[in-house]
């Protein structure tokens, strides 16, 4: 055997074998990636879509730079609290964010913001909360890991 050549036994099947194992891998890669971003994204109706108020209220919650307190599904900034959900929240709702909004608390500045563009924010907050439910305590998941529904346990 000549020295830096590799042996005929099997040296053959290892490469094939190997090339075989990542051409199957990726071939399973690209079919989840498929099915994650094609019906695992579908939206039910009336979810995900903003109205004209929503959409004021994003471009108000962007100017504000809301986000660097306030969070949406656990992203976000720390200080303030998460708003997944607080235009629905047992206690809370749109009359509890709007005065928040106008009027602040201790620690949340009241930021001068028109009766108008509070109504907007709300209407942006709530077309989140109907996005979906924030911590989540219940979930039903698609074969691939992804949620088909998801729900606190006071939904069900």
């Amino acid at each position: 055997m000549e020295r830096g050549v590799p042996e005929e036994e099997g040296g053959g099947w290892r490469a094939v074998h190997r090339r075989l194992i990542f051409f199957g891998l990726v071939v399973l890669f690209v079919v989840q990636t498929g099915l994650t971003w094609t019906s695992s994204t579908r939206v039910a109706e009336g979810r995900g879509t903003l109205d004209e108020a929503a959409r004021r209220g994003r471009q108000v919650y962007q100017e504000f730079n809301c986000t660097a307190c306030h969070q949406f599904y656990g992203l976000g900034g720390y200080m303030g609290p998460d708003l997944t959900n607080v235009t629905r929240a047992e206690g809370k709702g749109p009359a509890y964010a709007k005065g928040i909004i106008l009027h602040g608390t201790k620690r949340m500045p009241a930021l001068g913001v028109s009766a108008a563009q509070a109504d907007d924010l709300v209407a942006y907050l709530d077309a989140w909360a109907a996005s979906g439910t924030y911590p989540v305590r219940a979930v039903n998941l698609t074969p691939w890991g992804t949620y088909r529904e998801m729900h606190t346990t006071d939904d069900r």
